[in-house]
Protein backbone atom coordinates (compact mmCIF):
# COMPACT_ATOMS: atom_id res chain seq x y z
CA UNK A 1 0.00 0.00 0.00
CA UNK A 2 2.74 2.18 1.19
CA UNK A 3 4.23 2.06 -2.80
CA UNK A 4 0.52 2.72 -4.90
CA UNK A 5 0.61 6.42 -2.31
CA UNK A 6 4.22 6.66 -3.33
CA UNK A 7 3.11 6.35 -6.63
CA UNK A 8 0.07 8.54 -6.20
CA UNK A 9 2.40 11.48 -4.05
CA UNK A 10 5.27 11.34 -7.29
CA UNK A 11 2.25 12.15 -9.69
CA UNK A 12 1.42 14.97 -7.83
CA UNK A 13 4.65 16.32 -8.11
CA UNK A 14 4.61 19.58 -6.01
CA UNK A 15 1.05 20.34 -7.00
CA UNK A 16 -2.19 19.91 -5.26
CA UNK A 17 -3.85 19.16 -8.82
CA UNK A 18 -5.07 15.63 -8.23
CA UNK A 19 -6.32 16.43 -4.69
CA UNK A 20 -8.51 19.07 -6.24
CA UNK A 21 -10.08 16.40 -8.60
CA UNK A 22 -10.43 14.14 -5.60
CA UNK A 23 -12.32 16.74 -3.77
CA UNK A 24 -14.29 17.42 -7.20
CA UNK A 25 -15.10 13.83 -7.40
CA UNK A 26 -16.59 13.52 -3.56
CA UNK A 27 -18.61 16.71 -3.92
CA UNK A 28 -20.01 15.68 -6.99
CA UNK A 29 -21.12 12.69 -5.03
CA UNK A 30 -22.98 14.07 -2.66
CA UNK A 31 -24.25 16.93 -5.29
CA UNK A 32 -24.94 15.39 -8.49
CA UNK A 33 -28.37 14.69 -9.67
CA UNK A 34 -27.79 13.96 -13.14
CA UNK A 35 -27.49 10.65 -14.27
CA UNK A 36 -25.02 10.87 -17.84
CA UNK A 37 -23.01 13.00 -15.76
CA UNK A 38 -22.95 10.62 -12.57
CA UNK A 39 -21.92 7.63 -14.69
CA UNK A 40 -19.71 9.38 -17.07
CA UNK A 41 -17.45 12.00 -14.99
CA UNK A 42 -18.28 10.92 -11.28
CA UNK A 43 -18.74 7.19 -10.64
CA UNK A 44 -16.52 6.29 -13.59
CA UNK A 45 -13.36 8.67 -11.67
CA UNK A 46 -14.75 6.95 -8.35
CA UNK A 47 -14.06 3.50 -9.39
CA UNK A 48 -10.74 3.93 -11.12
CA UNK A 49 -9.40 5.97 -8.40
CA UNK A 50 -11.05 3.51 -5.94
CA UNK A 51 -9.23 0.49 -8.14
CA UNK A 52 -5.82 2.45 -8.35
CA UNK A 53 -6.09 2.06 -4.26
CA UNK A 54 -6.50 -1.47 -4.24
CA UNK A 55 -3.02 -3.45 -3.70
CA UNK A 56 -4.83 -6.54 -5.35
CA UNK A 57 -5.42 -4.50 -8.43
CA UNK A 58 -1.58 -3.48 -8.45
CA UNK A 59 -0.27 -7.02 -8.22
CA UNK A 60 -2.86 -7.95 -11.16
CA UNK A 61 -1.67 -4.71 -13.52
CA UNK A 62 2.10 -5.59 -12.63
CA UNK A 63 1.71 -9.16 -13.59
CA UNK A 64 0.41 -7.47 -17.02
CA UNK A 65 3.11 -4.79 -17.71
CA UNK A 66 5.11 -3.72 -14.90
CA UNK A 67 6.28 -0.13 -13.96
CA UNK A 68 3.57 1.46 -16.04
CA UNK A 69 0.78 1.47 -13.07
CA UNK A 70 1.19 5.25 -12.87
CA UNK A 71 -0.63 5.59 -16.47
CA UNK A 72 -4.38 4.62 -14.65
CA UNK A 73 -4.41 7.95 -13.42
CA UNK A 74 -4.44 8.71 -16.63
CA UNK A 75 -7.51 7.92 -17.23
CA UNK A 76 -9.15 10.39 -15.14
CA UNK A 77 -10.75 13.23 -16.35
CA UNK A 78 -9.36 15.53 -13.92
CA UNK A 79 -9.28 18.69 -15.78
CA UNK A 80 -13.27 18.35 -16.70
CA UNK A 81 -14.53 17.02 -13.27
CA UNK A 82 -12.15 20.34 -11.48
CA UNK A 83 -13.99 22.50 -13.94
CA UNK A 84 -17.28 21.25 -13.61
CA UNK A 85 -17.20 21.16 -9.96
CA UNK A 86 -15.91 24.74 -9.94
CA UNK A 87 -18.94 26.20 -12.06
CA UNK A 88 -21.39 24.04 -9.54
CA UNK A 89 -20.02 25.63 -6.73
CA UNK A 90 -20.09 29.25 -8.49
CA UNK A 91 -23.34 28.73 -9.47
CA UNK A 92 -24.75 27.46 -6.42
CA UNK A 93 -22.96 30.20 -3.73
CA UNK A 94 -21.96 33.20 -5.83
CA UNK A 95 -19.90 34.65 -3.70
CA UNK A 96 -18.34 32.18 -1.75
CA UNK A 97 -17.82 30.49 -4.69
CA UNK A 98 -16.10 33.38 -6.47
CA UNK A 99 -13.53 34.07 -3.32
CA UNK A 100 -13.30 30.18 -3.62
CA UNK A 101 -12.17 29.66 -7.01
CA UNK A 102 -10.07 32.66 -6.48
CA UNK A 103 -7.67 31.58 -3.69
CA UNK A 104 -7.50 27.90 -5.40
CA UNK A 105 -6.88 29.99 -8.76
CA UNK A 106 -3.65 32.02 -6.75
CA UNK A 107 -2.05 28.89 -4.94
CA UNK A 108 -2.53 26.35 -8.15
CA UNK A 109 -1.60 28.57 -10.34
CA UNK A 110 1.91 29.39 -12.32
CA UNK A 111 2.87 31.71 -15.07
CA UNK A 112 3.26 29.08 -17.78
CA UNK A 113 5.67 31.73 -19.40
CA UNK A 114 8.03 31.85 -16.58
CA UNK A 115 9.24 27.55 -17.49
CA UNK A 116 12.59 27.34 -18.91
CA UNK A 117 10.69 25.12 -21.29
CA UNK A 118 8.39 27.67 -22.62
CA UNK A 119 9.32 30.23 -25.23
CA UNK A 120 8.33 32.39 -28.30
CA UNK A 121 7.83 29.97 -30.86
CA UNK A 122 10.43 31.18 -33.26
CA UNK A 123 8.98 29.06 -36.65
CA UNK A 124 5.28 27.52 -37.47
CA UNK A 125 6.90 24.05 -36.65
CA UNK A 126 7.40 25.24 -32.79
CA UNK A 127 10.82 24.12 -32.72
CA UNK A 128 14.38 25.68 -32.69
CA UNK A 129 15.18 27.21 -36.36
CA UNK A 130 18.64 25.90 -36.16
CA UNK A 131 17.47 22.26 -36.13
CA UNK A 132 15.46 23.22 -39.07
CA UNK A 133 18.58 24.49 -40.86
CA UNK A 134 20.76 21.26 -39.97
CA UNK A 135 17.87 19.35 -41.13
CA UNK A 136 17.60 21.05 -44.45
CA UNK A 137 21.38 20.86 -44.84
CA UNK A 138 21.74 17.63 -44.80
CA UNK A 139 18.08 16.58 -46.18
CA UNK A 140 17.73 13.69 -49.05
CA UNK A 141 17.50 14.68 -52.50
CA UNK A 142 14.59 12.95 -54.11
CA UNK A 143 16.37 10.19 -55.85
CA UNK A 144 17.65 9.22 -52.22
CA UNK A 145 16.62 7.14 -49.77
CA UNK A 146 16.38 8.44 -45.93
CA UNK A 147 19.84 9.00 -44.13
CA UNK A 148 21.08 8.59 -40.89
CA UNK A 149 22.55 11.01 -38.72
CA UNK A 150 23.89 11.06 -35.28
CA UNK A 151 22.53 14.58 -32.91
CA UNK A 152 23.56 15.65 -30.05
CA UNK A 153 21.36 15.69 -26.85
CA UNK A 154 19.68 18.57 -26.91
CA UNK A 155 18.97 18.08 -31.07
CA UNK A 156 17.04 15.00 -30.41
CA UNK A 157 13.86 15.86 -29.51
CA UNK A 158 13.12 18.42 -32.32
CA UNK A 159 14.32 15.99 -35.59
CA UNK A 160 11.52 13.85 -35.78
CA UNK A 161 9.23 16.60 -35.42
CA UNK A 162 10.15 18.22 -38.54
CA UNK A 163 11.29 15.58 -40.85
CA UNK A 164 10.76 11.50 -40.83
CA UNK A 165 13.48 11.82 -44.32
CA UNK A 166 16.65 11.88 -41.48
CA UNK A 167 16.33 8.86 -39.26
CA UNK A 168 18.55 8.20 -35.90
CA UNK A 169 20.34 5.17 -34.54
CA UNK A 170 18.77 6.28 -31.05
CA UNK A 171 16.19 8.52 -29.99
CA UNK A 172 14.49 10.07 -26.64
CA UNK A 173 14.82 6.47 -25.34
CA UNK A 174 18.36 7.67 -24.09
CA UNK A 175 16.85 10.52 -22.41
CA UNK A 176 14.65 9.33 -20.15
CA UNK A 177 16.29 6.77 -18.18
CA UNK A 178 15.01 8.16 -14.99
CA UNK A 179 11.76 6.89 -15.82
CA UNK A 180 12.67 2.97 -15.61
CA UNK A 181 12.06 2.04 -19.03
CA UNK A 182 15.13 -0.14 -19.34
CA UNK A 183 16.76 0.24 -22.45
CA UNK A 184 20.19 -0.54 -23.47
CA UNK A 185 22.36 2.22 -23.41
CA UNK A 186 23.12 2.81 -27.25
CA UNK A 187 26.66 2.01 -28.24
CA UNK A 188 27.33 5.48 -30.25
CA UNK A 189 25.14 7.53 -27.61
CA UNK A 190 27.55 5.86 -25.01
CA UNK A 191 30.44 6.99 -26.66
CA UNK A 192 28.95 10.77 -27.42
CA UNK A 193 28.36 11.51 -24.14
CA UNK A 194 32.26 10.64 -22.78
CA UNK A 195 34.30 14.03 -22.18
CA UNK A 196 36.19 14.13 -24.61
CA UNK A 197 34.27 12.30 -27.28
CA UNK A 198 36.54 9.57 -28.95
CA UNK A 199 36.55 10.03 -32.54
CA UNK A 200 38.42 6.96 -33.04
CA UNK A 201 36.05 5.15 -31.12
CA UNK A 202 33.35 6.58 -32.63
CA UNK A 203 33.67 6.23 -36.32
CA UNK A 204 33.53 2.16 -36.74
CA UNK A 205 30.17 2.34 -34.91
CA UNK A 206 28.88 5.26 -37.72
CA UNK A 207 29.83 2.76 -40.14
CA UNK A 208 28.44 -0.45 -38.74
CA UNK A 209 25.00 1.57 -37.89
CA UNK A 210 25.09 3.07 -41.75
CA UNK A 211 25.23 6.49 -40.08
CA UNK A 212 25.84 9.47 -42.70
CA UNK A 213 26.01 12.54 -40.67
CA UNK A 214 27.66 13.59 -37.51
CA UNK A 215 26.43 16.90 -35.91
CA UNK A 216 28.94 18.14 -33.66
CA UNK A 217 28.17 20.46 -30.76
CA UNK A 218 31.30 22.61 -30.67
CA UNK A 219 31.68 23.41 -27.34
CA UNK A 220 31.63 19.21 -26.46
CA UNK A 221 36.18 18.43 -26.54
CA UNK A 222 36.71 15.70 -29.23
CA UNK A 223 39.65 13.20 -28.95
CA UNK A 224 41.36 12.61 -32.62
CA UNK A 225 40.77 14.05 -35.65
CA UNK A 226 37.49 14.69 -37.61
CA UNK A 227 39.36 14.33 -40.97
CA UNK A 228 41.45 11.31 -39.86
CA UNK A 229 38.17 9.27 -38.96
CA UNK A 230 36.67 10.23 -42.55
CA UNK A 231 34.19 13.10 -40.99
CA UNK A 232 34.26 16.31 -43.61
CA UNK A 233 33.00 19.47 -42.48
CA UNK A 234 30.59 20.50 -44.86
CA UNK A 235 28.54 22.96 -43.07
CA UNK A 236 27.78 25.03 -39.89
CA UNK A 237 24.78 26.32 -38.05
CA UNK A 238 25.29 28.08 -35.11
CA UNK A 239 27.01 26.61 -32.79
CA UNK A 240 27.00 23.30 -34.62
CA UNK A 241 29.56 21.84 -37.23
CA UNK A 242 27.63 19.10 -39.82
CA UNK A 243 30.46 16.71 -40.73
CA UNK A 244 29.84 13.66 -43.69
CA UNK A 245 31.10 9.99 -43.05
CA UNK A 246 32.12 9.38 -46.17
CA UNK A 247 32.36 5.85 -45.24
CA UNK A 248 29.30 5.49 -45.58
CA UNK A 249 27.49 6.05 -49.16
CA UNK A 250 23.92 7.66 -49.13
CA UNK A 251 22.43 4.79 -51.01
CA UNK A 252 19.66 6.25 -54.40
CA UNK A 253 16.13 5.10 -54.28
CA UNK A 254 15.24 1.97 -56.60
CA UNK A 255 13.89 2.31 -59.82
Amino acid sequence: MAEIFTIFKNYCGTGIFPLLFLAAVVYLLVTEKEKRIRVILVESSAVITILFFLPVFKMVMDKLDEGTYYRLLWMLPMTVVIAYAGVKVFGRYHRIGFVVLAVLFILTGSCVYKNQYVSKAENRYHIPNNVIAICNEIMPAEDEERIWAVFPDELIHFVRQYSSEIQMPYGREMLVASWEWNWDTHPIYRIMKEDPIDLEALAPLLEEYYVQYLIHNKSRPVKGGFAENSLVLVGTVEAYDIYRFEKVEIFKKSE
